[in-house]
């Protein structure tokens, strides 16, 4: 009968590792943009944020150095003339206008609808006259302010103005005697790229940086060299560290922890099925968050692997209590362990259940991917790893545990009991009396971002005069020409703002697209034609114009006074599409429209987020400021105020399971208090180190959480003999042992994510296993539990 089940066991498992195989195979995709793992951001009027990104997540800041002025205006040219028609860039722009690019004549035809210039002064006789003399100039000059080719039809020079409105965030960069942006300093060259792919797809970005790196080698410039940088750089390359990173650490922890039980059990098998449970319930986990969320996020896989290392100490309950001399048969040290298993299974399943159900989707991710793979784990190890187990090692078992211990661990003395309660009673004093308690809510403060990165961040953003990722102007409404209007709106409101100190400048959608209603101004202010041509007699005398030169000009005009309005539904692919598309969008939910304002050089946020509230756009619509960093730093906080709740709740619901599995309040009793001496000594110790603790450190709490209950449980256990108990003893010691490899060389990493999740559970391992230990009963009150 026993063979029987064992088969049907076995059967079942490998029907599931296959059935998970296919699912991951056939359905699984990875996801590794960051803004899927967080909450979904949400302002006060119910329209999705960005905090990641905002509204220039897409940029990239490119900067060209050495050599002369000359070589670096070439090798931009190059540069753009190579990326522009790339499928993944939106546009790359370096401050040039080019007369041949197709996507000009579209702009060239509504360029008095666009142009910020345009009014009924900007076509009097006088001003006239001052145009038509800076084409004169720019006719004999090498670096001319408007091509050659368009002075006939653009003397007014208007295509300029609407191309610095579009230059997809380019802001107010130095233009260099080359006709190109350059630095203050004139030692850099800049252009600015937007990609075609939300900022926080790090995969597309990365990919996108790639090939700029890759095109600009192609150049063939020695003396020449590219720098990028901007948010998704900084992005890509904290990824790209923490995976170098991951693959040394989790290479080292391996071969530690192969070093480690080869050592104690003094016997190579242990070492490969004791995988068996953990790669069975990453397996399955794996598949099961993918068929109920549709995918499976990186980041959730990642912290889900380490924290399924509570999965670990299954199979080494087993091979520690499997020693020569054994009176039972593997099968029956399984079925024997299973209660103890079963229990600290169950009870770690329930926390992260409720972690599951949460609305964070990249939490509820992690929880599903625990809960499923420590249940998978301990199954596995009850009824699969038996039977994997090699006939000689079933027939004499392993090898007695070489493993050292003190022997007051087995027979603590009460001294050592009453010196626990006290670090406890004073853990708790530094926890309640810290204040303000030290939350990490700052996510830039998580990031492996080197010092350089930032710096040239910083320096490219000033010089390029592009608004500040931090800080912008939220405005809602039904349609797009009531957000555009609201956005005119605030134009005199802001240039006080301005001239108060309060902003240093910004730009908005209508800087882009001007709404209906200042179109059609524009439109009335364009002279007649008989009026225009009189005005242009006048304004070119002397100048050596011949007659008839602007009729191509005057033509235009009178194209423009008839020309249906713009609305961004109309727009075709180009310049003015994707300029716009950054700061005016259509909701998600098709309720209305959003508009962006971008800021730029705030120095008093407290001020402007006053004005905000004070200021009225219309009755049509509404007006948010929004703090990017402010908002991360509510979702982080939102997070982990969740995540705690979650934690209490769970808690809770393990010592209602406990109570009704054990029927022993005694016994349950001794498991919670394990649990939370744990818990509070080693938030406590964090907090007299100065650490800030961060959404990873909660985690690691979580993580902690599963193994005290592990070993408390298992030294809860009613056991008659001495000789039992120290077999106990020894197996939770090998388990605690086992974590200490792995986490202590994570504690060594030189990332703040890394390093907080090792450090803390180090020492919540240290903890937990002492306090588990020492609030153990004795063998007599075991027997009568």
């Amino acid at each position: 009968m026993h063979g029987l089940t064992s088969r049907i066991a076995l059967g079942l498992w490998l029907i599931a590792l296959l059935l998970a195989a296919l699912t991951l195979t056939l359905r699984g995709e990875l996801v590794t943009d960051l803004q899927g793992f967080a909450p979904d951001p949400i302002s006060e009027g119910g329209v999705p944020l960005d905090p990641g990104a905002g509204p220039a997540g897409r940029i990239l800041l490119l900067a060209i150095e050495g050599g002369d002025a000359r070589a670096r205006a070439n090798a931009s040219d190059a540069l753009v003339a190579a990326l522009e028609d790339q499928t993944d860039v939106a546009g790359i722009h370096n401050g040039r206008l080019n007369p041949d690019d197709p996507a000009l004549d579209f702009l060239l035809e509504h360029r008095y609808l666009l142009s910020p210039r345009v009014n009924a002064e900007h076509f009097e006789e006088a001003r006239l006259a001052e145009h038509l003399e800076a084409r004169r100039d720019d006719l004999s000059s090498s670096v001319p302010e408007l091509p050659r080719e368009l002075i006939p039809r653009d003397p007014t020079a208007e295509i300029p103005a609407v191309l610095e409105q579009l230059a997809a965030g380019g802001g107010r960069a130095t233009t260099g005697p080359q006709g190109i942006w350059i630095d203050p300093d004139r030692e850099r060259a800049l252009l600015v790229l937007r990609g075609g792919a939300d900022g926080m797809d790090l995969d597309a970005q990365a990919t996108l940086i790639e090939r700029t790196q890759a095109t600009f080698a192609e150049l063939d410039t020695p003396d020449l060299h590219l720098r990028i940088a901007g948010p998704a750089v900084m992005a890509v390359e904290s990824r790209a560290t923490i995976r170098g990173e991951v693959t040394w650490i989790t290479a080292g922890a391996s071969l530690a922890l192969a070093a480690l039980l080869l050592a104690v059990f003094r016997h190579p098998h242990p070492v490969w099925l004791a995988a068996v449970p953990l790669a069975s319930g990453i397996l399955v986990a794996a598949a099961t968050v993918t068929l109920v969320f549709g995918h499976l996020h990186g980041i959730a896989l990642a912290f889900g692997i380490t924290v399924l290392g509570i999965a670990l100490d299954y199979p080494l309950h087993l091979f520690a209590h499997a020693q020569r001399p054994r009176s039972a048969s593997i099968p029956d040290i399984a079925r024997e362990l299973w209660p103890a298993i079963a229990l600290g299974a169950g009870s770690t399943v329930l926390v992260y259940a409720l972690m599951a159900m949460t609305g964070f989707s990249g939490m509820a991710q992690l929880g599903l991917f625990v809960l499923t793979g420590v249940a998978v784990a301990a199954l596995v190890t009850r009824w699969i790893l038996p039977t994997l187990f090699p006939a000689r090692l079933r027939n004499e078992g392993l090898p007695p545990l070489r493993l050292p211990l003190p022997s007051g661990l087995a027979h603590p003395p009460v001294w050592a009991r009453w010196g626990m309660a006290g670090l406890t009673l004073a853990a708790v004093v530094v926890i309640v009396t810290t204040e303000p308690f030290p939350w990490e809510d700052r996510l830039s403060a998580l990031h492996p971002v080197p010092d350089d990165q930032v710096a040239l961040d910083q320096e490219l953003r000033e010089a390029l005069g592009l608004p500040d990722v931090r800080h912008a102007l939220l405005i809602t409404g039904e349609t797009p020409e009531q957000v555009l209007q609201a956005s005119e709106a605030l134009e005199i409101s802001l240039a006080a703002l301005q001239t108060a100190g309060t902003l240093g400048d910004y730009d908005h959608a209508a800087d882009v697209l001007p709404s209906q209603a200042r179109q059609k101004e524009r439109q009335v202010a364009l002279p007649t034609p008989d009026t225009l041509r009189e005005r242009l007699g006048a304004a070119s005398t002397g100048l050596g114009f011949r007659d008839g030169a602007f009729d191509p000009f005057v033509a235009d005009i009178e194209n423009a006074r008839q020309q249906s309005l713009l609305t961004p539904e109309a727009l075709p692919e180009g310049p003015l599409r994707n300029a716009l598309e950054p700061l005016l969008q259509a909701r998600e939910d098709g309720t209305g429209w959003i508009a962006w304002v971008r800021l730029q050089g705030v120095h008093d946020p407290d001020a402007l987020a006053q004005w905000a509230d004070d200021i009225s756009t219309g009755n049509d619509t509404a007006l948010q400021y929004i703090d990017f960093f402010r908002a991360s730093e509510e979702l982080v906080i939102g997070f982990r105020n969740e995540a705690l709740e979650r934690l209490a709740l769970g808690i809770l619901a393990v010592a209602l399971l406990l109570l009704a599995v054990t029927g022993a309040p005694g016994r349950s009793l001794r498991i919670l208090t394990a649990v939370g001496t744990g818990l509070l000594l080693t938030v406590a110790t964090l907090v007299l180190m100065g650490v800030q603790l961060s959404l990873f450190h909660l985690i690691a709490l979580l993580l902690i959480t599963g193994l005290c209950l592990d070993y408390a449980v298992f030294f809860s256990r009613p056991l008659r003999e001495a000789a039992a108990r120290l077999r106990n003893l020894r197996s939770v010691s090998v388990c605690a042992l086992s974590t200490l490899v792995v986490f202590g060389l994570l504690s060594l990493s030189s990332l703040p994510v890394l390093q907080a999740m090792g450090l803390t559970v180090v020492l919540g391992v240290v903890f937990s296993f002492f306090a588990a230990a020492l609030l153990a009963p004795e063998t007599g009150q075991q027997a009568a539990a």
